[in-house]
């Protein structure tokens, strides 16, 4: 077995909330015999271990307790109950640049930074020449740093701490520093760290990023665990609790009454039917309230023939029998494609088109279909349907009903005598091309 160098037990930590500075002062004045705070706990009872090498998604919107967690096992915080340890030496990057000064050069920050982090100077000054290449600075190395633009800054920092090597990282948001070219960079840097097997702890909300380099995640909310395990398949509980919508805007749009869709619209052929009588293929994920729940699922051409394979540029329809268990007056039916490496290439639900589906009753049935014209790449593509609610205790979130896990792969092939692609990439965007023989002098 892997040895363990994250390890964490019942962790759990308090924030003292007080209505004005004089609260806090009365209450200190009487030894705490006199209370006027409210109690916020931004973590409650998290439990988990971290093996060496791996790397470890962070996921969760504002404000779930993911920075208070890192900031914990940086040792910047102390827990208010519960116990962790972390093995060897640990490199955060919380917030880049934190400890450089203003009137000293980037180079004597790089230094100074790496001592305050308890590496040698020796071994700084090896780096350094990587360090340098790296940030991609130029003479300003030796310029003060509040003449440096914010992404020189920036560059500068990350690139002091992406070539220490330590046992842990622990990187909040890191990789979204800089311009295009240096996320780049930023990605690659991690992929070689990963191949050098440091352990990373990865707070983001790159969806992407996180399916990409974890190979498992953590989703919290509330200050609570609400999902531990493969990293694709958190993401997917992540997408569920926020209900593909994003926003109670959308919610609201729904309770007003947005568009109504295709109602009616839909011609169901005899196939389609039968199989949708069927039992749905795949299986249900094991979390979900089932306050509505897929009875059946199938996906056909637009001729309404069965079909799980299309040729790119091509349409699919998918076809949901959902049936709801409780009553639902903000149904959100999606679905999300994932390529062979787990990296999500397309998402969509009924509250992103602005579609609002009437309300269902207890034991009432509504048919809906999701068409995708997938202009991707030829390949294998993994799908995943799920229904849910856009409100639900908690008024910004949305909550997970049923999904389906384990369907057959979407087969996207090329077109039959095609000699050469049509674009190249994952997927193919609109592009046009002109061209004339009027020369522009």
């Amino acid at each position: 077995m892997s040895e363990t160098v994250v390890s964490v037990r019942d962790l759990s930590k308090r924030f003292k909330l007080y209505r004005n500075p004089w609260d806090r002062v009365l209450e200190w004045a009487t030894a705490g015999r006199v209370q006027r705070h409210d109690d916020f706990w931004a973590l409650q009872g998290i439990s988990f271990e971290i093996a060496r090498g791996d790397c470890v998604g962070i996921i969760g919107v504002n404000g779930a307790g993911k920075t208070t967690l890192l900031k914990i096992l940086s040792r910047a915080l102390y827990p208010t109950a519960g116990e962790f340890e972390v093995k060897g030496r640990l490199v955060s990057l919380l917030e880049l640049g934190t400890g450089f000064h203003p009137e000293l050069t980037g180079r004597q920050n790089v230094f100074q930074s790496a001592r305050l982090l308890g590496f040698p100077e020796q071994e700084v000054a090896a780096r350094l020449p990587e360090i340098l290449e790296f940030a991609q600075i130029g003479e300003f190395i030796d310029q003060p740093v509040k003449q440096y633009s914010s992404g020189m800054f920036v560059r500068l920092a990350f690139s002091l701490f992406a070539h220490l090597e330590p046992d842990v990282y622990i990187v909040d948001e890191a990789l979204s520093v800089g311009d295009v070219f240096f996320q780049q960079k930023c990605f690659e840097r991690f992929r070689e760290l990963r191949r050098r097997s440091c352990t990373v702890l990865l707070v983001s909300h790159d969806m992407e990023a996180i399916t990409h380099l974890c190979d498992r995640a953590i989703l919290l909310h509330h200050g609570k665990c609400a999902s531990d395990g493969d990293a694709r398949s958190v993401v997917h509980d992540y997408f569920a609790l926020m209900g593909q919508a994003g926003s109670a805007a959308a919610a609201e749009r729904a309770r007003a009454g947005g568009r109504g869709g295709e109602s009616g619209a839909l011609a169901l052929s005899d196939q389609m039917r039968k199989l949708l009588a069927e039992r749905a293929p795949g299986v249900h994920a094991e979390k979900g309230t089932e306050a509505s729940r897929i009875v059946g699922f199938a996906v056909s051409d637009l001729e309404g023939s069965p079909a799980w394979i299309v040729t790119s540029g091509g349409t699919l329809r998918f076809w949901y029998l959902i049936e709801a268990r409780d009553r639902i007056d903000d149904l959100n039916v999606g679905i999300h494609f994932y390529d062979r490496r787990g990296i999500l290439v397309f998402a969509v639900g009924s509250a992103n088109r602005d579609v609002t589906l009437p309300v269902i009753e207890p034991g009432q049935r509504i048919l809906c279909a999701i068409s995708v014209s997938l202009d991707i790449q030829p390949g294998e593509y993994t799908l995943v349907p799920q229904v849910g609610g856009l409100t639900g205790g908690i008024p910004e979130f949305g909550v997970p009903h049923d999904r389906l896990e384990s369907l057959p792969p979407v087969l996207v092939t090329r077109a039959a005598l095609e000699t050469m692609p049509p674009f190249y990439g994952l997927v193919g965007l609109r592009a046009d091309i002109g061209w004339t023989t009027d020369a522009l002098v």
